[in-house]
């Protein structure tokens, strides 16, 4: 569904606000909670994404922060080969191994490869971690002129289907106890200009994905503040489970799903000659 970029053209806005921003998928126990309660919304992504480009395949392809492979997964029906860096090695360590793909440790600030070489270049649900300005240099770098560009993520609304209450519980009790790490505002279109780029398309849609009361709670557990507070053991991966789960019980009241709404958002853009 296209649609007009909403005024704060981000998820999130940027909380860094001078303090450091640092990746928190960065361990063995986060890599293993994102690859498996992290939701597939991948395909649905890069196919909004490829129809903006005009892109129906490509020799080379770059996935930039893949994380798990979740990402890598999708652009594998893009591309002949994928280059998939990530700077968190245990998040690469828990990606399926796939014969035309390749990953590597490397930042988006950095990628490995030489110049205009790669036809097509993702990022998905990372940005927010990145130097923009040094993000964006770089992608321009290793993209060959006329090459793609596909900047996606996905969001919570923070919605069950028939469970207003369930908003209030995560707005008002969830995320103030475990608030999100600084991270910078999401994608910024004015910085793919001066970069070499053409001028941004956007498109967005929702998507609901029927959860379990585990699977809900594996997915929070999946998230940067669950991870910034379990790591930094402010509480235990288990305790914080189980208060969540006491606290979601009554939103799954006589049946096993329910349905979380999630929106997907797609900025594209071409690297110019």
């Amino acid at each position: 569904m296209n649609r007009p970029e909403p005024a704060w053209s981000s998820p999130v806005p940027d909380t860094a606000a001078g303090r450091a921003v640092s990746n928190p998928f960065d361990s063995d126990p986060v890599a293993r909670r994102y690859a498996h309660a992290r939701p597939y919304y991948h395909r649905a992504a890069l196919s909004m994404a490829a129809c903006q480009l005009g892109v129906s395949h490509a020799r080379l392809a770059v996935d930039v922060a893949c994380g798990t492979g979740l990402s890598t997964r999708a652009v594998l029906e893009l591309a002949d080969h994928v280059i998939a860096i990530d700077a968190s090695a245990p998040m690469l360590r828990a990606a399926q191994p796939h014969s035309r793909a390749r990953y590597l440790v490397a930042a988006a600030e950095r990628i490995p490869l030489r110049d205009a070489t790669a036809d097509l270049a993702t990022v998905g649900a990372a940005f927010h971690w990145f130097d923009q300005q040094r993000a964006f240099a770089e992608l321009a770098r290793v993209l060959r002129s006329g090459a793609g560009l596909a900047v996606y993520t996905d969001f919570f609304h923070g919605q069950l289907a028939g469970q207003p209450a369930f908003a209030s519980w995560l707005q008002e009790a969830y995320l103030p106890r475990y608030p999100t790490p600084p991270r910078h505002a999401y994608f910024d279109p004015a910085a793919t200009l001066p970069a070499g780029f053409s001028e941004v398309s956007y498109a967005e849609d929702d998507i609901h994905i029927p959860l379990t009361a585990t699977q809900l709670v594996d997915y929070l557990l999946s998230q940067s503040n669950a991870a910034t507070a379990i790591e930094s053991g402010a509480i235990s991966e288990e305790t914080l489970r189980n208060q969540i789960l006491d606290q979601t019980a009554a939103f799954f009241p006589g049946q096993r799903h329910a349905d979380a709404v999630f929106g997907i958002r797609v900025w594209t853009t071409i690297r110019r000659a």
